[in-house]
C-alpha cells in the first residue's frame, strides 16, 4: 500500500460499526433496515474497485459513501415498487392473539376518541387548547403559555380545570346514552 492509500481493509475493521450504523439509521424509515449489511458491502466493494485520492478524513469518507449507497437503495425502482419488507412475525397469529379483539379495542379506542372530541366542544378555547397541547400533543407548557399570553403554572390550572370539565361533560353524556338505550 501507498502512503496515500490506505490498508482498506484495516479501514473496514476499525469503522464497520458506524458503518452499519449510518445504513441502518437511513434505511430504518423506509423498513429496509435489513439491507443495511448489503449497503456497507457494497460501498466497500465499490470502494475497493475505485480507490479515493487523497482522503483527509477516512471514517467520514466511509460514513458518506456509506450513506449515499444507503439513499440510492431506498431510490431505487426495485425498494418503490416492493415497498418495506414483509415481516412474518408482525403477520403470524401463531402467538394465540385474536383479530377480532383487536379490532373491537380498535374500535372501542376510535369510540372513546370520538366521544372526547365531542366533548372537547364544551370547553372555551383557551381552555381547549391547554389541554390539547399539553396532554394530546405533548407540548411544553411553557410554550403553551407563551402563546396563551400567561405563565406556565396558569396552563397547569387551566388543564387541570379543563379535564375536570372534560369529565363531567362524559359522564353527562354517558348517562344521557345510558337513558336512551334504556328507554
Amino acid at each position: 500500500m501507498s502512503a496515500e492509500q490506505p490498508d482498506l481493509a484495516a479501514l473496514y475493521q476499525r469503522h464497520r460499526d458506524a458503518m452499519y450504523k449510518m445504513a441502518y439509521s437511513v434505511l430504518r424509515g423506509a423498513g429496509r433496515s435489513s439491507d443495511a449489511a448489503d449497503v456497507v458491502s457494497d460501498a466497500v466493494v465499490s470502494i475497493m474497485t475505485s480507490p479515493p485520492q487523497n482522503v483527509r478524513n477516512w471514517e467520514a469518507f466511509l460514513l458518506t459513501v456509506v450513506k449515499r449507497k444507503a439513499l440510492d437503495r431506498l431510490k431505487s425502482a426495485e425498494v418503490r415498487h416492493a415497498g418495506p419488507a414483509l415481516v412474518e412475525a408482525v403477520h403470524d397469529r401463531t402467538d394465540g392473539t385474536d383479530v377480532v379483539e383487536e379490532v373491537l379495542d380498535a374500535v372501542e379506542r376510535e369510540d372513546r376518541a370520538a366521544v372526547i372530541g365531542n366533548c372537547l366542544e364544551a370547553l372555551d378555547e383557551r381552555h381547549r387548547k391547554a389541554v390539547w397541547d399539553t396532554i394530546a400533543l405533548e407540548r411544553p407548557r411553557a410554550e403553551v403559555a407563551a402563546e396563551l399570553n400567561v405563565s406556565p403554572s396558569r396552563v397547569s390550572q387551566m388543564t387541570t380545570r379543563a379535564l375536570a370539565l372534560l369529565r363531567d361533560e362524559m359522564r353527562s353524556r354517558k348517562e344521557d346514552d345510558d337513558g336512551r338505550q334504556r328507554a
